[in-house]
């Protein structure tokens, strides 16, 4: 999005996507809920990037106005259906005509985790996403309570103020991070995967089913 000059982030965590954007001379106002979170990404960061803790209950009353609203790899995916219609809510509310909101979050199936869950023959876990609970998920050694969304389902949040520009599917056969270690010892299978990735990554049927999904929306 070539236009973007300004960017309002939530749930920026360390805070390395603000500064690949402070890169692009693109203005960044990140935020986090965690205080841990944010100060370590001021000590990491560029001191030019606006870094302040920010809970989901005080989005309305400290939103910033900016050309793009970003969360990325699952930031929105700690609320629950009705936390994340909040942000949709005040969102719709705040952001001006041809403003952006790009999400990466994460489906309620992932194919490559099942097969990995499969093989060990953990079954019970195979549908694990799909539950409205929300799963403890670990996060560099803390449990986070995560709930998984469909495509569908954000779309649907989105549809009254929004104009859904694009929705691809990030991590398709590239398998979750936390199998990294069991694909250390197999970088030609990884090597494979990657190039299925690049071919297929761009069919959006297949955002439903990959590890994570991107969706792009404008303000009507």
């Amino acid at each position: 999005i070539d236009e973007v000059q300004s960017v309002f982030e939530i749930n920026c965590g360390t805070g390395v996507d603000a500064q690949l954007l402070k890169d692009e001379n693109i203005h960044v106002t990140a935020t986090d809920g965690s205080p841990e979170m944010i100060a370590y990404a001021k000590s990491k960061q560029s001191k030019d990037i606006d870094f302040f803790v920010l809970d989901f209950k005080d989005l309305d009353d400290n939103w910033i106005n900016s050309d793009l609203l970003f969360s990325n790899f699952g930031g929105l995916n700690c609320l629950d259906q009705q936390g994340l219609k909040n942000v949709v809510n005040t969102s719709a509310k705040h952001q001006n005509k041809g403003a952006y909101l790009v999400c990466v979050m994460m489906p309620k199936f992932c194919m490559m985790e099942s097969l990995y869950l499969l093989s060990k023959f953990r079954f019970k876990s195979l549908f694990r996403r799909n539950t409205k609970k929300g799963v403890l998920v670990d996060v560099e050694g803390t449990a986070v309570k995560t709930f998984y969304h469909s495509p569908r389902e954000v779309k649907k949040m989105l549809a009254t103020e929004y104009s859904i520009l694009e929705i691809k599917p990030v991590a398709f056969f590239l398998p979750p991070s936390y199998l990294e270690p069991f694909f250390q010892k197999r970088r030609k299978t990884l090597k494979f995967l990657n190039h299925l990735e690049r071919y297929f990554g761009r069919f959006s049927l297949l955002s439903s089913y990959a590890d994570h999904y991107i969706i792009i929306a404008v303000k009507k």
